[in-house]
């Protein structure tokens, strides 16, 4: 009995240990090919979503400018001299009387000198969208007056034939026009200061023979102190 005791305990022993090894085969076994597919498939996501946010994180930090750069438009102006931010007047100061002046400027180019003529161009163009506008009060202060009115006769009266006759003042004399200044800026604008003394002003209407010599002295007349007005307006609106 105890023989076959201890035979039925080792058999048992044998038996306990079989399944214990089954189990452990159990828990080890192989993915099924569904399972392989799932995991694949979270990866191929896991993977998606984070580049996903790499993507977004780099353009969020592209979109901004970064810390310590200056923006295009600080670089635009950086170490600009007076003339460029506060306007033409900044150049001569208190000096600028009986002169009008214009800032022009150009850029997109790398043709400095295409910038260049450019610039000035525009400068004069400022020049000239003031200087009609003091030749037109030039020429109706002097048509009001006697001489005036009988100078011009039945025209004094006429706006368009004063637009006229200012535009023909103003074209003429913008040949005197010269370009004092230019500077150019860190992002490649190139700046023009341009300017017409009340000299050469003068001097281009009195070489003017189309006119008569009274209407052209009467602008000679007229033209210091018509400069030294536009001069303070233009103070003004800097100050402003």
């Amino acid at each position: 009995m105890a023989a076959l005791r201890g035979a039925e305990c080792t058999a048992l022993r044998r038996r306990y240990a079989a399944n214990r090894g089954g189990l452990a085969v159990a828990r080890v076994r192989p993915p099924s090919k569904v399972e392989e597919i799932m995991r694949s498939i979270d990866r191929i996501v896991r993977i998606f979503a984070a580049g996903t946010l790499c993507a977004a994180a780099l353009s969020l930090g592209c979109a901004g400018t970064p810390v310590g750069e200056d923006t295009p438009l600080e670089r635009e102006f950086t170490g600009a001299p007076d003339w460029v931010i506060q306007g033409c007047g900044a150049y001569w100061g208190d000096d600028g009387a009986g002169r009008i002046c214009g800032v022009g400027s150009a850029s997109g180019s790398r043709n400095v000198s295409l910038m260049r003529t450019t610039a000035i161009g525009r400068g004069r163009t400022e020049i000239a969208r003031s200087l009609s506008t003091r030749v037109q009060a030039m020429l109706k202060d002097y048509g009001a007056t006697t001489t005036g009115g009988e100078e011009f006769g039945e025209a004094a009266n006429d706006e368009q034939h004063i637009v006229d006759v200012s535009k023909q003042i103003t074209n003429m004399s913008l040949s005197g026009t010269e370009m004092t200044d230019s500077w150019i800026s860190q992002n490649g604008t190139y700046y023009a200061l341009v300017a017409l003394d009340v000299e050469k002003f003068s001097d281009s209407v009195s070489r003017m023979d189309q006119l008569s010599e009274r209407v052209r002295r009467a602008v000679v007349e007229r033209a210091e102190a018509s400069f030294a007005e536009l001069d303070e307006a233009i103070d003004e609106d800097e100050a402003r």
